[in-house]
């Protein structure tokens, strides 16, 4: 997503962007889990720089993990339910999930949606990538390489999230100085430095 299609989109809510991305992308190749809760490897696109995130991710969490998918309903694993997108796509959905249960459009459940894909995950791995590290993963270089010149768009989303999100349950004013790769000791925090401090200063 580069920053002209952020502005065509800032203001749309959570379903009407993955009404938006599914007709950009199509939906899902096949269902993403089989009838025995196992990924369908059918499912990845990251050949073309996308991933797949679930419909339903605002009702629940880690559905592409099969041990919290079985809890919930298999429909929600269905091809139509399956929205493809670029990391920084996925970053915006995310945030719109948050976004929406603030407001009361997304309806709370027992379960904290959306923060955790955010701080967990993309964020760390955007910040690594914006700070200079290059993958050796061949999947995960073409989904970086879709996005690497979009820092702009990056830092504007993760400047939404800290003015929109900052009452949400999990939210630190820390959680964003993250590093994905320092537990693999192929990057640190110190080599994030630079970024921390232009998110620090949003």
């Amino acid at each position: 997503m580069d920053i002209v299609e952020y502005q065509k989109v800032k203001n749309f809510d959570y379903i009407q962007y993955c009404d938006y991305l599914q007709k950009k992308y199509g939906i899902g190749l096949c269902d993403y889990m089989t009838k025995s809760w196992n990924k369908n490897q059918k499912i990845s696109r990251t050949k073309d720089g996308l991933v797949a995130h679930h419909k339903y991710e605002d009702h629940a969490i880690m559905l592409s993990h099969k041990e919290f998918a079985v809890l919930h309903p298999i429909e929600w694993q269905k091809a139509e339910n399956i929205v493809y997108c670029d990391y920084l796509e996925h970053l915006f959905l995310h945030i719109l999930i948050c976004e929406g249960v603030l407001s009361g459009q997304i309806e709370k459940t027992n379960e904290i949606v959306g923060i955790g894909g955010i701080i967990n995950f993309i964020v760390p791995e955007l910040n690594d990538l914006y700070s200079g590290w290059e993958t050796r993963e061949t999947w995960r270089k073409n989904c970086h390489n879709r996005v690497k010149n979009d820092k702009e768009v990056y830092l504007l989303l993760l400047k939404r999230f800290k003015n929109s999100c900052h009452t949400y349950p999990a939210y630190s004013e820390t959680c964003l100085f993250s590093c994905f790769n320092e537990m693999f000791g192929l990057w640190s925090k110190k080599q994030n430095k630079e970024l921390f401090d232009e998110i620090k200063s949003l």
